[in-house]
Order: C-alpha cells, then sequence, then structure tokens
C-alpha cells in the first residue's frame, strides 16, 4: 500500500515515500509547484527528477531561528510562494531505491550541515542522506500523501543532529519539514 501511495501521489516514491506502482512507471506531478519546476532541462542526464516542497510552517520555523537552507547541486523555485527544490535522480530505480544527485546545505550562525546523495528506500519507507558528504543516515520518514507529494518527517537521529548542530532544541522526531514528489521518466 505504501508504495501504491507513492505510485499514485509521485511514480516511484518520493524522495521520500513508497508506493506500489512499478518505480519504472512515470509519474505526473501532482501539484502546480511541481509542475512549474518539471519545465527546466537541468535534469535531463537523469531518470526524471524528485521535487522536495518546503512545508511552510517548517519553512517558517527554520527562518525564526535564522537557518538559511540552500540548494546543493539541485534547482529551486518558488511556484506559488512555495520553496520547492529539485533533485536529479540517478541509479536503478527498478531495485526498490530511488538515488539523486545534490542534496541541500543549511547555514546558521556560522555553522554548515550539508545533507546529500539521497537515496529513497521503498521497502523501509525512509530517506536517507550523506551527513557532511560522509556516513549516511536515515533523515525522513515517509509518510502519508497530500497534493504536494508525501510527507517528510524527521527521524529521531536526524532532529537530534540538527539540533546539536544549530545549538536549539526545535527539531523533533515526527517533525514534518516537506513533501516529496518523485516523477520517473519512462
Amino acid at each position: 500500500m505504501r508504495l501504491r501511495m507513492l505510485g499514485v501521489s509521485i511514480a516511484a516514491a518520493a524522495a521520500l515515500a513508497g508506493a506500489t506502482a512499478a518505480p519504472a512507471q512515470a509519474a505526473q506531478p501532482v501539484s502546480a509547484a511541481a509542475h512549474t519546476v518539471s519545465h527546466h532541462h537541468w535534469y535531463h542526464f537523469g531518470k526524471g527528477r524528485t521535487d522536495l516542497t518546503l512545508d511552510a510552517a517548517a519553512a517558517g520555523a527554520l527562518t525564526s531561528l535564522g537557518v538559511k537552507v540552500a540548494p546543493v547541486l539541485a534547482k529551486v523555485g518558488h511556484p506559488a510562494g512555495k520553496t520547492v527544490f529539485g533533485f536529479t535522480i540517478v541509479g536503478n530505480p527498478n531495485d526498490g531505491t530511488i538515488e539523486h544527485v545534490g542534496g541541500l546545505l543549511l547555514r546558521a550562525g556560522g555553522k554548515c550541515l550539508y545533507l546529500t546523495s539521497y537515496t529513497i528506500d521503498l521497502e523501509r519507507g525512509v530517506l536517507s542522506g550523506r551527513i557532511n558528504f560522509g556516513a549516511r543516515a536515515d533523515l525522513f520518514t515517509i509518510g502519508a500523501a497530500t497534493p504536494d507529494g508525501v510527507t517528510l518527517a524527521l527521524t529521531a537521529p536526524a532532529a537530534a543532529l540538527l539540533n546539536k548542530t544549530f545549538g536549539v532544541t526545535a527539531f523533533t522526531q515526527g517533525l514534518v519539514i516537506g513533501y516529496g514528489n518523485p516523477m520517473i521518466r519512462k
């Protein structure tokens, strides 16, 4: 069922979701935001793109904490006032994972945190990434489908990492940071 939600909502799981549609099946963008970003040609070397739309409340909280979010080898757009990052899909989505190039840089108070090389594991329902280009860790759990994609909620280790890096206590397990919408080309 989890894989199906992604296939319906996305088309092979979001940079953060799982569904039952065949990962090789192309998904249609589920929102105007995803559609707006899809006209760029920057991702054509890959097998598609996953859009990550920041949750408005999470974006506001990041701003209030002084944390700035910037793309790393990714496209960013602001359709309808939303912040949408697009990550190129690489690898073989037929193996149950959706791998990506790029990531995000979070900066505040002279501290930087790189979260890159995202992999969506459709079977486990998690999105992992490399921390500061090193070890891989589970960053988000994939949840319910929404008009912007599947929810991406912080894992306990990711919340602890963010709190430690930026000297805050605002990040908690289960906090929805955004919505993933993978679109795999046929």
